[in-house]
C-alpha cells in the first residue's frame, strides 16, 4: 500500500462530508508521522462510526498508546466501555488528564460526585469549564445546596466563560438560592453576562424569578439592560396570571 500525503489523505476526509469510510481504510491512513491535526481528523472519522468505531481505537490505543486524538474520538463513540477505557486512564503522572476530563462530559450524569469535587479542586480554569461541562449533565440529580457548593468555589473568579456556563447551568431551576444567584449574575460589569442571567430569570416563571426581577428593575441603570427586564417581567407576568 502506497502511503498517502497529509494532502491526499485530507482530500479523501473532506470529501466524505456525512459517509462513513471503511474502517479498514481509515486505520490505514493513520501514522504517528502525520500531523496532529490530520490524525485527529481520521480519529474522529474513526469514533463517529460508534461501537465499531470504538474496537478499532481500542486497538490502535494498544498499538500507538493513549494519544490525545483517541481520546477526543472515544467521547465521539457513545459507548459505555468508552467511558471505562477513559475512567481507568484519569490520571497521568498522579495529575488528572485534562483531555480525559473533557472527554467524558457526555457521560456526566454518571460519574461521581468524588470525582467532580477533584475536577473543581484543581486550580485551572480548563478544569473548571470541564467540570461545569460535566455538571451540565449531573445538575438535575443534584441538591441546590450540593451543585452551589461546586459553583460557589469558583464564581468568585469572574471569567465570562465560566460565568456562562455557571447561568446555562443554573437556568433549568428554580428555587430561590439560585434566583437570588442569577440576581447577583444580573448586576454583572459584563453587559452579555448581565443580559443572559436576566433572560435566565424570564425563563423561570414562577415568584422566585419574578421577586428578582422586580428588585433588579429598581436597582439597574443601564437602559438597554432596563429594557430586557421589563420584557421579562412582562412575560414573566403572562405566565404568573395564567398559571
Amino acid at each position: 500500500l502506497m502511503s498517502k500525503s497529509e494532502s491526499e489523505i485530507l482530500e479523501v476526509l473532506n470529501g466524505l462530508g456525512s459517509k462513513k469510510l471503511d474502517l479498514d481504510i481509515l486505520f490505514s491512513y493513520y501514522s504517528l508521522k502525520l500531523s496532529f491535526e490530520i490524525r485527529k481528523v481520521i480519529a474522529e472519522k474513526i469514533g463517529m462510526q460508534e461501537r465499531k468505531g470504538y474496537f478499532l481505537l481500542e486497538k490502535m490505543i494498544k498499538k500507538f498508546g493513549l494519544k490525545v486524538e483517541f481520546i477526543e474520538a472515544l467521547k465521539l463513540t457513545n459507548e459505555k466501555d468508552a467511558k471505562d477505557l477513559l475512567l481507568k486512564n484519569l490520571y497521568q503522572n498522579n495529575k488528572l488528564n485534562i483531555h480525559i476530563i473533557n472527554a467524558l462530559e457526555p457521560w456526566g450524569g454518571e460519574i461521581e460526585l468524588t470525582l467532580i469535587r477533584e475536577i473543581f479542586d484543581i486550580c485551572e480554569i480548563d478544569f473548571w469549564i470541564a467540570g461545569l461541562n460535566i455538571l451540565h449533565f449531573k445538575a438535575h440529580q443534584l441538591t441546590d445546596e450540593i451543585l452551589l457548593s461546586f459553583i460557589d468555589q469558583i464564581k468568585i473568579y469572574d471569567d465570562f466563560k465560566i460565568n456562562y456556563k455557571i447561568i446555562s447551568i443554573l437556568k433549568r431551576r428554580e428555587s430561590e438560592i439560585v434566583c437570588k444567584l442569577l440576581y447577583e449574575y444580573s448586576l454583572n460589569k459584563e453587559l452579555e453576562i448581565a443580559k443572559y442571567a436576566i433572560f435566565s430569570l424570564g425563563s423561570i416563571w414562577n415568584d422566585n424569578s419574578f421577586e428578582q426581577l422586580s428588585k433588579l428593575e429598581n436597582e439597574i441603570k443601564d437602559p438597554s439592560l432596563l429594557k430586557c427586564i421589563k420584557n421579562q417581567k412582562l412575560i414573566s407576568n403572562q405566565f404568573l396570571i395564567n398559571k
